[in-house]
This record gives structure tokens, sequence and C-alpha cells, in this order.
């Protein structure tokens, strides 16, 4: 029972790292995206495009925006976060795992 407290941060851990080995390359627009022209632009964003955050739809204009060097910077900010939370989560774990396996194994030669 005391090993699953340190397996399921172990897990949480390896998910989390490939997640931020996941997070990288060209960032995606949780909005609309528009290109450098102002039309809308399906696909991945270049350099020059924005995005619309927001959209207000009783007066049809965008509430925030986003240019492609601040959803590259905000995807790096947490591609890193997310390698130090799974650095952090998976190490826990494996210490935690590796200390309860050796408690238990040198508890149970010791009980018969």
């Amino acid at each position: 029972m005391l090993l699953v407290l340190f397996l399921i941060p172990l897990l949480w851990g390896v998910v989390s790292l490939l997640r931020a080995g996941s997070a990288y390359g060209i960032p995606d627009c949780p909005g609309l995206h528009l290109g450098a022209d102002g039309e809308d632009h399906p696909g991945r964003m270049r350099r020059g495009d924005t995005c619309q955050l927001s959209y207000d739809t009783v007066t049809g204009h965008s509430v925030g925006t986003s240019t492609y060097q601040q959803l590259k910077f905000a995807q790096d900010l947490k591609r890193r976060s997310l390698y130090r939370q799974g650095t952090c989560f998976t190490l826990y774990g494996m210490a935690g795992t590796g200390i309860v396996i050796a408690a238990t194994r040198r508890r149970s030669p010791a009980a018969q």
C-alpha cells in the first residue's frame, strides 16, 4: 500500500517528461489564427502571424491577441516547467519506491 504513494508520483513524472518532450516545435493557436495579412489562416503558425485568444460575440472584436513570438515564448516556458516538474516527481517516485522495496526486503527475512 505504501508503494502506491511513490508509484503515482513516478507515473506522473514520466507523463510530465513525455509531455515536455512533445511540447516542441511550432506553437499552437488556441483561438483564431490570423496571418500577416489579417485574414484567417488555418494550419501552422508562421512568424508574423497573430492569434486571437478570446473573441467577444456581442461586439465581434477580439479580447486578447498574441503574436507568434509570444506564443513561442510561452511554449518554451511551459516545456521547461514540465521538465522540472517531471524530473522532480520521477526522482521522488524512484527514491521512495527504492526505499520501500529495500525496507520490505530487509524485513521479510528477519520475520521468518
